[in-house]
């Protein structure tokens, strides 16, 4: 007897990470896995297109745009620190991460660092931790997937 085994393919999706000064679209490549034409798991939150984080369920349309199909829970903080970090520098937020859950990721240009954390952590223990380091560093950072383009929080969280 053969299984049925649901093969996923793990790769990259193209989002639509806002617009150039120049008036062109700018996108970045996050880890996802494709679930189905169009749809996507995504693996890793991004670091410059806000609105998804690792663990959601994403519907990505021709010119990069998405919508989220389903919330996996996590939060998504990018931190901008002013010149590029050192990994004992950024040592300290990654220990806070891992007491609660989370993941502390910087690219090798150390331009950003982006943080998965679940929002079950809660907002207040993950606020502490990140302005803890921020604030030592002069280190601005925001939520990548908490407000709306209009500013708003988008209260996903209540429902997770």
């Amino acid at each position: 007897m053969q299984e049925d085994v649901v093969e996923q393919c793990h790769s990259h999706v193209r989002l639509l990470a806002g617009t150039a000064s120049s008036g062109q679209p700018c996108y970045e490549l996050i880890p996802a896995a494709m679930v189905e034409q169009g749809v996507y798991e995504v693996l890793a939150s991004p670091g410059l297109t806000h609105g998804c984080a690792a663990g959601d369920r994403i519907r990505v349309r021709q010119d990069g745009s998405f919508e989220v199909l389903r919330r996996g829970g996590n939060l998504c903080l990018v931190l901008y620190p002013p010149t590029p970090p050192s990994g004992d520098s950024i040592a300290p937020l990654t220990t806070a991460f891992t007491h609660l859950d989370g993941l502390v990721e910087m690219p090798a240009d150390g331009r950003f660092i982006v943080i998965t954390v679940p929002a079950a952590a809660g907002f207040a223990a993950v606020e502490d931790a990140v302005n803890s380091w921020t604030a030592e560093q002069d280190c601005p950072w925001e939520y990548g997937n908490v407000y709306g383009e209009d500013g708003h929080p988008l209260g996903w969280w209540t429902t997770a």
